[in-house]
């Protein structure tokens, strides 16, 4: 199918509100205020939010709405393989005036105006860590923004393909970070995997796309396309209207 350009957060939130999945992982959070909606938009879910910077872990554990959701935050690197990893902190510069909280990843990439610090930190896959975790959730959603990481991430997912359904990722076109997996590997894994591509964003170079677990989209393929047009045309004001429903 061809995938529909829109506005992939709020197709997500739409998508999230029919499925209903036991289980939200969030990974790459930064600050957790998606996995906020995550909660507001499924509230019978587990949200789980998972993040590499150790400054936003801990400006996250400190952060009273995200306690009284009940939403879990793990200071851990979500991969491909477990063990210790090495994860790339970007800091500004002394005399650097922009920061953007959410570009630090578990690949090094040398930015004008940033420094780097080199941190180790623990990494699991998120096949593993549902089984540990979470043995008893059936149907899980995933929303994944790891600057140039996401193919590790959706290797990882390989032994809960029964469980996964939606993913929203970030992905980039070409090589950003050196070395890094492009979307055109992604979606080779993906479709190996079983998932469609549904949606994607309209930037060239990095977006987001969803992918989508293709026997769930045979079966509930109408009730999908009504909430993609919906999302495509007035999106902002559907995904506001189902937060504020909660």
């Amino acid at each position: 199918m061809i995938p529909i350009v829109l506005k992939t957060k709020y197709a997500f939130h739409t998508l999230l509100w029919l499925l209903k999945p036991d289980l939200i992982f969030d990974v790459g959070s930064m600050d957790g205020s998606d996995s906020k909606k995550f909660t507001k938009l499924v509230p019978t879910a587990d949200v789980v939010a998972f993040e590499g910077n150790p400054n936003n872990y801990s400006d996250m554990l400190n952060d009273v709405e995200l306690q009284k959701l009940g939403i879990r935050v793990e200071h851990r690197l979500i991969s491909n393989q477990p063990g210790n990893r090495p994860f790339f902190l970007q800091l500004p510069k002394c005399d650097s005036t922009k920061f953007n909280r959410g570009t630090s990843s578990a690949l090094r990439r040398t930015e004008q105006g940033m420094e780097i610090k080199e941190v180790s930190i623990g990494a699991v896959r998120i096949d593993s860590y549902l089984t540990q975790e979470y043995p008893n959730k059936k149907t899980v959603a995933v929303w994944v923004d790891v600057e140039g990481y996401s193919y590790e991430v959706l290797e990882g997912i390989h032994d809960i393909l029964d469980h996964v359904y939606i993913i929203h990722i970030e992905t980039e076109t070409q090589e950003i970070w050196p070395g890094q997996k492009i979307e055109a590997n992604l979606l080779a894994l993906a479709k190996s995997m079983g998932f469609i591509l549904l949606a994607r964003g309209a930037h060239k170079i990095q977006r987001d796309i969803i992918l989508i677990k293709e026997n769930w989209y045979i079966a509930n393929r109408r009730k999908i396309l009504a909430l993609l047009y919906i999302s495509k045309c007035a999106g902002s004001l559907l995904s506001k209207m189902l937060l504020t429903n909660r």
